[in-house]
């Protein structure tokens, strides 16, 4: 519930508000479960709010500023939200359906599985938020900055979109000189493009580790890429490795960029290659010890006949830390266990993967998972899986 002290200052009218926060920026207003349906909040100051559950429908919140509030499981249909600042809002499992959000800071903002149909969302700031499952339905995207968006599964059927921007800096117009034509944008953003690297000679046990590296260096260089690995494909005559990127364009230059870092790669490890090739032979001949070969974030582990990539294993225990650490502290999240508990718990977890203690750091992170399983889901899924399927 509301505190009915804040509320009351609230009643007083948003000028009454604002000075209020103004003179006192310590405290974080709550106006949990408040009703504030169709009341006029123009320019009202929310940053850090407690909003988790409130009745915002056809609120105008125009120009407000939404920064960090927590408005979790909020209902913001049919509000205006033109110009409101909502950068690094909690805004997850947010009721968004027909929302004017024109010219919004959403920078950065998670809206995993927000509905969002016929939302206006022209010349909104969507950079780097995450817009995972997300239904935009019939929305308003024209103008809209989305560069690092995460987009996996989005559904954006009939949307009315002219053109976007997908640069870091919100500057290049796509297309440049012309508009999209109708259904153009869902027929090239519907799904992630993705580009496939096949190896003609056959995949190496080493190479998944080397194209996970390819990837880092191409992401340093080409940030606008937003290249992530999809999928490996070890079996049959064609073994391959597929790769998703952000836009339909970036396929070629991407995968010359792959195929480019990928050379220079092999030529780094040439004299590694053969001693690599030794340790998995010795691994495999001792089936029955669980020992660590080699040092550092590279290394292999041989587990009942089975060879298991330090690198890989530490990468997806540190995809789980960011999640936490990305989750605001007042979430809903760490009813069970505080965020610094749990980011420690993390922290013991990837100091047992580098000693080889896999068996272990997955059990302390499927546990950890029954907690914070929300987090995990909605901000790393295939990361907590992989996990999951060692430890459970």
């Amino acid at each position: 519930m509301a505190n009915p002290e804040h509320l009351k200052i609230l009643k007083r009218g948003v000028k009454a508000w604002n000075k209020w926060r103004k003179e006192n920026r310590y405290i974080e207003p709550d106006l949990c479960e408040v009703d504030l349906k169709n009341v006029n909040l123009r320019r009202v100051d929310f940053m850090n709010a407690n909003l988790d559950t409130a009745d915002l429908r056809g609120v105008d919140l125009s120009w407000a500023i939404l920064r960090e509030a927590d408005l979790f499981g909020a209902n913001l249909s049919e509000a205006n939200l033109i110009h409101a600042d909502l950068v690094r809002a909690d805004l997850g499992v947010t009721n968004l359906p027909r929302a004017d959000l024109t010219a919004a800071d959403l920078f950065n903002v998670d809206l995993t599985g927000a509905n969002l149909e016929e939302a206006i969302l022209q010349n909104a700031n969507l950079q780097n938020c995450r817009l995972v499952i997300a239904n935009l339905s019939r929305a308003i995207l024209t103008g809209s900055k989305l560069y690092g968006t995460a987009r996996e599964k989005w559904v954006i059927k009939d949307v009315k979109c002219q053109c976007v921007y997908w640069d870091a800096e919100g500057k290049e117009r796509s297309p440049k000189d012309r508009d999209l034509e109708p259904g153009e944008f869902e027929r090239l953003y519907a799904s992630l493009p993705t580009i496939e690297y096949i190896f003609e000679n056959g995949m190496s046990p080493i190479d998944p580790l080397i194209m996970d590296r390819v990837v880092q260096a191409i992401r340093e260089r080409k940030p606008g890429f937003d290249i992530k690995i999809d999928s490996i494909n070890a079996r049959g005559l064609a073994p391959s490795i597929k790769f998703t990127v952000q836009q339909e364009e970036h396929k070629e230059p991407a995968l010359q960029q792959v195929q480019k870092e990928y050379e220079i790669k092999l030529k780094q490890l040439e004299s590694e290659r053969d001693r690599y090739y030794q340790l998995l032979a010795r691994a495999l001949d001792t089936p029955k010890e669980v020992k660590l070969i080699t040092a550092g974030p590279g290394a292999i582990v041989a587990t009942d006949g089975s060879t298991i990539n330090i690198q890989q294993h530490i990468h997806n225990a540190l995809e789980l830390q960011k999640a936490i650490a990305d989750e605001p502290e007042k979430s809903k999240s760490f009813a069970k266990v505080a965020k610094k508990t749990a980011l420690d718990i993390i922290g013991e977890s990837i100091k047992d993967i580098a000693k080889g203690q896999i068996k272990e750091a997955a059990k302390q992170i499927v546990e950890l998972g029954k907690d914070l399983g929300p987090i995990f889901v909605k901000m790393a899924p295939a990361a907590y899986a992989f996990f999951k399927g060692i430890g459970a």
